[in-house]
C-alpha cells in the first residue's frame, strides 16, 4: 500500500510539474499576443508602400530593392534576431533579367532543442498592378504606381511584428523548435520573366535538397481588406488540413475574436504555400478570402488588389492585428509544443480527444474533441459519450451522450462543486475510447 501511495504521489508531482510548465507557456504566449501593436503594423505597411519613395515594389525595379532593404533594416534592428539573405537567379528570363539577383530575407528564432525540425511563416514582399489592364501593365510595369498596401505589405508587416515579439526576451519565451520568418521575392508574375512564386520555390527546393524537416509552413498573403467584418480565410490541401485546425484551436484557446472558415478548407495554389506542397511539406495559406476576387458571407470582393489604388488607406488595421495575433499564437504554440494545440495527426476515421484548457482550473474548463468523417458505422453521425470520473473511477458527470456529425466540438465543464484533485475525462465513440487527466485546484 505504501509503495502504491508513493507512486501515486510521484505521478501527482510529475503531472503538476507538467501542468505548471504548460500554464507558464500559455501565459507567455498570451502576453505576446496582447502585445501585437497596431501602430507598428501600420508603420511597416506605410514603409513598404512608399519604400524608397518609389510607390511600387514590382520585382526588378528600384522600389523592390528599397522594399527589401527596408525589411532587412527593420529585422536587423531587432536585438538578438539572426537575419540572412538567400540570393538566386531566374536564368530562363530574357536578358538582362536573367542576370539580376532575386533575394529572400530570412529571420530565424532559434529553438531550445537541438532538433532540426522548424516552422516557417512567410509573406511575399513584391507586388503587381496587372489589373490596370494588360496593355498598361505590359508597357508600364517598371514605372506604374503599385503601392500594394494590402497585397502584400500587410503580410510582410505581420511577419516583422511577429519577429519583434518572438525576439523580445522580456516575455521569457523560447520555442522548442526553431521558427523562420521569410520575406519571399518574386511571388507575382511579371512581363520581365515567366513564372511566379519564385522566391518560395527557391527556398522550398533548397530546404528539400538539404533534407530540412519543416513541420509546417504558413503563408500570409493579403490579410487586410475587409471594411465590414473581422474575417479571414484558410486554404489547405488534404495533407495540411490539421495545420488549419490547429490554427483555429489556437485562435479559440487564446480568445482571439476573429471569424475564420472551417474544414474542409478550400484548395488553391495562388500563393507561396504551393511550393512547399510541391516538396511534400505541409503548408496553409491565410488570406482575407479564398479567393479574394469572390464575394463571401463575410467578405466583399476586393476591387483594389493588383491595381494602383491598393493603398494603406483601404486596409482594416484591426483585422490585420487580429490575423497577426492568430498566426503568432499558432506558430508559438506549435513550436513550443503547447499540448492543447500540439497533438498528433488525426487519422481518417479516428476520433480525437484534446487536453482541456485551462488546466489546472478552479471553476470551468473547456474540453475539445473531434469526430472525423468516416468515424460512424453507417450514417453521417456517430454516437459520442463524454464523461468525467474522479480518481477512484466514480462517474462525476456525463457531458455528452448523443449522436454527433463529423466536426470539432467544445464542451464546458463546471467543477465549482468539486474538491481539489485529479479527475479523468473519457471520450467514447463507435471506434475508439480515449481518456485524459485534468486537475482541479482551489
Amino acid at each position: 500500500m505504501r509503495i502504491l501511495f508513493n507512486r501515486l504521489i510521484l505521478a501527482l508531482i510529475l503531472l503538476c510539474a507538467n501542468i505548471s510548465a504548460q500554464q507558464q507557456t500559455y501565459d507567455k504566449i498570451k502576453a505576446m499576443s496582447d502585445s501585437v501593436s497596431t501602430p507598428n503594423i501600420q508603420r511597416h505597411i506605410r514603409g513598404l508602400e512608399y519604400a524608397g519613395g518609389h510607390h511600387s515594389r514590382v520585382t526588378l525595379t528600384a522600389g523592390n530593392d528599397s522594399a527589401r532593404a527596408y525589411i532587412k533594416r527593420s529585422l536587423d534592428s531587432i536585438p538578438g534576431l539572426l537575419v540572412t539573405q538567400d540570393t538566386f537567379f531566374h536564368t530562363t528570363a530574357p536578358s538582362p533579367y536573367n542576370t539580376k539577383p532575386f533575394i529572400n530575407v530570412i529571420a530565424t528564432i532559434p529553438g531550445a532543442s537541438q532538433s532540426s525540425v522548424y516552422y516557417v511563416i512567410g509573406a511575399h514582399y513584391d507586388n503587381s498592378a496587372s489589373r490596370m489592364g494588360t496593355t498598361v501593365w505590359n508597357q508600364q510595369w517598371q514605372t506604374i504606381a503599385a503601392p500594394g498596401g494590402d497585397d502584400n505589405a500587410t503580410g510582410v508587416a505581420g511577419i516583422i511584428e511577429i519577429a519583434r515579439i518572438l525576439s523580445d526576451i522580456s516575455f521569457g519565451f523560447r520555442p522548442d523548435y526553431t521558427i523562420k520568418l521569410i520575406a519571399f521575392a518574386a511571388e507575382e508574375s511579371s512581363p520581365a520573366y515567366t513564372g511566379s512564386h519564385l522566391g518560395s520555390k527557391d527556398y522550398a527546393t533548397r530546404a528539400f535538397n538539404r533534407g530540412d524537416q519543416i513541420n509546417g509552413m504558413i503563408s500570409l498573403d493579403m490579410i487586410g481588406y475587409n471594411p465590414n467584418h473581422l474575417y479571414t480565410g484558410i486554404v489547405s490541401d488534404a495533407a495540411s488540413t490539421y495545420l488549419g485546425e490547429k490554427m483555429i484551436a489556437a485562435k479559440n484557446m487564446f480568445n482571439i475574436d476573429l471569424i475564420t472558415n472551417t474544414p474542409p478548407f478550400p484548395y488553391a495554389t495562388y500563393s507561396d504555400h504551393d511550393q512547399f506542397w510541391a516538396k511534400g511539406y505541409k503548408a496553409i495559406l491565410v488570406i482575407e478570402n479564398a479567393p479574394p476576387w469572390n464575394n463571401g458571407t463575410y467578405y466583399i470582393a476586393n476591387p483594389l488588389y493588383h491595381t494602383s489604388f491598393d493603398s494603406s488607406g483601404s486596409v482594416n488595421l484591426e483585422l490585420v492585428r487580429r490575423v497577426v495575433q492568430m498566426n503568432l499564437v499558432t506558430v508559438s504554440s506549435l513550436a513550443a509544443r503547447l499540448s492543447a494545440v500540439e497533438e498528433q495527426d488525426i487519422a481518417e476515421g479516428i476520433s480525437r480527444l484534446y487536453q482541456n484548457y485551462p488546466n489546472p482550473f478552479s471553476g470551468t474548463t473547456s474540453i475539445r474533441y473531434q469526430i472525423p468523417v468516416g468515424a460512424a458505422q453507417g450514417g453521417s453521425g456517430d454516437r459520442v459519450v463524454l464523461r468525467v470520473f474522479d480518481i477512484l473511477g466514480r462517474e462525476i458527470s456525463v457531458l455528452t451522450d448523443e449522436e454527433k456529425a463529423p466536426g470539432i466540438y467544445d464542451v464546458s465543464f463546471d467543477a465549482s462543486g468539486l474538491s481539489s484533485g485529479i479527475y479523468y475525462y473519457q471520450l467514447i465513440t463507435s471506434n475508439s475510447t480515449e481518456t485524459k487527466k485534468m486537475m482541479v485546484l482551489r
